[in-house]
């Protein structure tokens, strides 16, 4: 579902005081991937001669919200210019089409209100207004449904709309929320920007890295759920087009957690008793230096290797070994798992060092690292840094994938998760 201004075979084109086409809203369908078939009117009902923009559409795909502009023409001077304010409509799917069009209750033409995004339970709307009593221009806006009407709106506040325009916000299943903006960088082109609520205060914004932003203006920012798939609007080629946007980083589910190496172990030998006399003793000698002198032995090792561990009956007083009662070929080894080495906390303000290169797995040559940083961002490599945006706890994922022989072997993955918290500065 887009906007455009591209001519229709059965309305006539109209302009408004400022030369720009009046758009309308269209629907194509996907082949396959990045493959379009020719794109349609979405719906006659919703189309007028005026302003239909930008859209948003409930989970279920049976309620869209969209912009349009209100019923109101100003003194044109011929009959192709119109003058208009917008505001948020909404309607239903019935079937056969759209129906039950109905103003969101706070339009008004005194002011233009437009650019819905529905949050994925249909509970939370947010949109765009250049209402009195804003911060200057288009300011970003949230309304909540209670008992099935939208409540007052709530401006965002000063740490995410400025003097400038703040425009198309996009809510993700992820909490996070995207939108443009003209007034958090010194240019007065449109980048892309993020942010996310903690504890009620939505945090201060930080910008889209390429391939998103550029020199030109770039908005209208859309992601999939997993986060891999993003249709964003630039006129970096010279108009305003779609453009579509892959990771390249595979996505992993089902990860475990990660465990700890801590190559600690009990020692004992079933059906031996404690000596018995005064003169003799056992004694464990477990390989790497360690002597422990009881029956069961607890202990940690260093590293892991291979080490000689013997049970011995010792003289107590010349501590020479009058017994040797067992001798095993300990095997100490990692946790066969993939595995990220970095901190478990860090600090806004550093950036984060972390490392694949401890994982063991038998029998596996890593082919290449992937890593989720749990805040919408991913990356490849064994050793990657890294900066949060903002406080909070990231379920940090690392997947590797195992080097093929040959082009025709079955694709081999492996994966782990672990919890890294993200904590403010102390001021």
């Amino acid at each position: 579902m887009f906007c455009s201004d591209k001519k229709s075979d059965f309305l006539l084109s109209r302009i408004d005081t400022d030369n720009n086409h009046f758009t309308n809203l269209y629907q194509v369908n996907q082949k396959k991937a990045g493959k379009f078939e020719n794109p349609r009117l979405l719906s006659k009902e919703l189309t007028t001669i005026l302003w239909e923009g930008p859209s948003t559409f409930s989970s279920d795909g049976k309620t869209i919200y969209f912009t349009r502009s209100i019923d109101v023409t100003m003194g044109f001077r011929n009959r192709q210019r119109e003058d208009t304010t917008f505001g948020i409509f909404s309607a239903q799917w019935s079937g056969n089409g759209w129906a039950n069009l109905s103003q969101f209750r706070f339009n008004s033409p005194q002011y233009n209100t437009g650019y819905p995004s529905i949050s994925s339970d249909g509970s939370t709307l947010f949109f765009c207004s250049d209402a009195p009593g804003g911060s200057g221009g288009y300011d970003i806006y949230v309304s909540k449904l209670e008992n099935g009407r939208w409540g007052p709106p709530k401006n965002l506040g000063p740490a995410i709309n400025t003097e400038k325009n703040e425009v198309f916000p996009f809510l993700h299943a992820s909490g996070r929320l995207y939108f443009a903006s003209r007034g958090h960088h010194s240019r007065d082109d449109l980048d892309l920007y993020y942010t996310v609520n903690i504890d009620g205060e939505w945090q201060k914004p930080a910008a889209m890295t390429e391939p998103f932003n550029s020199t030109r203006d770039d908005y209208g920012l859309i992601l999939n759920t997993a986060g891999d798939t993003a249709y964003f609007v630039s006129d970096r080629a010279g108009s305003d087009d779609i453009f579509s946007a892959y990771s390249l980083v595979p996505t992993f589910a089902h990860c475990p957690l990660q465990q700890e190496n801590d190559y600690c172990y009990v020692f004992y030998e079933p059906n031996n008793n404690e000596v018995d006399t005064t003169t003799f003793a056992y004694e464990w000698d477990l390989g790497d230096g360690t002597i422990v002198r009881a029956l069961e032995a607890e202990h940690c090792f260093a590293k892991p290797d291979t080490y000689l561990v013997q049970l011995n009956i010792v003289d107590k007083l010349t501590k020479e070994v009058m017994v040797n009662q067992a001798s095993h070929s300990f095997v100490v080894e990692k946790i066969e798992q993939a595995y990220i080495q970095g901190p478990d906390t860090i600090m806004l303000t550093e950036v984060s060092a972390l490392n694949g290169k401890e994982t063991y797995l038998k029998d596996f040559t890593i082919d290449n690292y992937y890593w989720d940083f749990g805040d919408g961002f991913r990356s490849s490599g064994a050793e990657i840094k890294h900066r949060f945006a903002f406080p909070g706890t990231y379920n940090l994922t690392l997947g590797v994938t195992k080097m093929k022989n040959d082009k025709n072997d079955p694709d081999v993955s492996s994966c782990i998760t672990r919890k890294i918290i993200v904590i403010k500065p102390v001021q």
